[in-house]
């Protein structure tokens, strides 16, 4: 028997995407502001607790974060590097969460982008394309990829009535094992003795001079008010938010829940596939085993924190970004466990949460 969003349990993002979006809660908009900066605060103070319990100064070890990330001559440019993809995925969350599908498939689509692209960047006939034309023919593989498995997800839903939220998140195991074949058999570079693919070599992004940041940092940037003028301005962003709100609306105005709820994933998937690629072009050069990193999870607290707003998602990756490379810096001169960030992002959620919830009630 299919299993639908709402039987599958979703009420709960629903009503949480109820609070982001609504304006008409009695709160000023200073009180809005102030629900994920007090949601970080907070982390950061229970953070240093457990550091504290761990034997490491709280105050020092977040002095030598900001050190990492103020203090070094590439500080600022690996923050912002690392913000790359989590602003493209964070936006085309932003753009289904907005709508109220409630996808977890941004991993999956990333992973599968940055495989087609490095796929057809490495190996057949269009990989001898000149350096220009391979990087755009390939990231325009990795956003059809990325488009394609998020509208499967779509297709499920609206064909069987299969939960988007459970369809999305089991095809990111679908694409992990696609990952894992491909550099160990499907693309492997035949010269190495690991599992990985060739390098994409021609399709690489250029550095932007004199910033040591790759070009995929300008597409993000570009994206983010792209997307806001699409969401405020044209139909397809009115549809989406009619979507969110009421379904049945949509559909008296001639234009059917199931296609736009599909236009959305699309949408959610390509900006998913791009980032995917633009992080194989720009950073790593080349897929392993270990390119699924979890950006496509980390992505959907960017976008909560940035209140489905893309001007808030770009300073919350930016948030995000800045925490994972400081905490690098902070983890060479004191014994702190890898997974600090990882619980800090975790309790950062907690806390907004929270805070919405606390905040909402005494806006009434």
């Amino acid at each position: 028997m299919a299993v639908t969003d709402r039987e599958a349990g979703v009420r709960g993002p629903d009503r949480l995407v109820g609070r982001l979006l609504g304006g008409r809660d009695g709160r000023s908009r200073a009180a809005r502001v102030a629900v994920p900066v007090l949601a970080v605060l907070g982390a950061l103070v229970v953070g240093g607790v457990l550091m504290a319990l761990e034997g490491v100064a709280p105050l020092s070890a977040y002095g030598e974060v900001v050190s990492g990330v103020l203090g070094r001559t590439r500080g600022l440019a690996d923050t912002a590097v690392v913000a790359t993809p989590l602003i493209l995925l964070a936006l085309g969350i932003t753009v289904a969460y907005r709508a109220r599908v409630f996808t977890i498939g941004a991993e999956g689509q990333y992973v599968t982008g940055a495989l087609a692209g490095t796929a057809l960047a490495t190996v057949g006939p269009l990989s001898g394309l000149p350096g220009p034309l391979l990087v755009i023919v390939a990231l325009l593989a990795a956003v059809l990829a990325g488009a394609a498995l998020a509208a499967l997800t779509g297709w499920l839903q609206d064909r069987f009535g299969a939960s988007v939220v459970i369809t999305s998140l089991l095809l990111n195991y679908v694409a992990a094992a696609a990952l894992a074949w491909a550099v160990r058999v499907g693309i492997r570079d035949p010269g190495s003795f690991t599992p990985q693919s060739r390098a994409v070599g021609a399709a690489g992004l250029p550095t932007l001079p004199g910033t040591g940041l790759h070009l995929g940092f300008l597409f993000a940037l570009i994206a983010v008010p792209v997307l806001a003028v699409v969401l405020r301005r044209t139909r397809f962003g009115l549809r989406v938010e009619v979507l969110g709100a009421n379904p049945d609306v949509l559909a008296v105005n001639e234009a059917r829940p199931a296609a736009v709820r599909l236009a959305v994933l699309i949408v959610a998937g390509s900006l998913a596939g791009f980032a995917g690629f633009v992080e194989v072009a720009g950073v790593t050069d080349r897929l392993t085993p270990a390119f699924a990193t979890g950006y496509g999870f980390t992505a959907i607290i960017v976008a909560l924190l940035g209140r489905l707003r893309p001007l808030g998602v770009l300073v919350a990756a930016l948030l995000l970004a800045g925490l994972s490379v400081g905490f690098d810096e902070a983890e060479r001169a004191f014994i702190i466990p890898s997974s600090t960030v990882g619980v800090i992002q975790a309790l950062i959620v907690v806390f907004f949460v929270a805070g919405e919830a606390l905040s909402r009630r005494k806006g009434r």
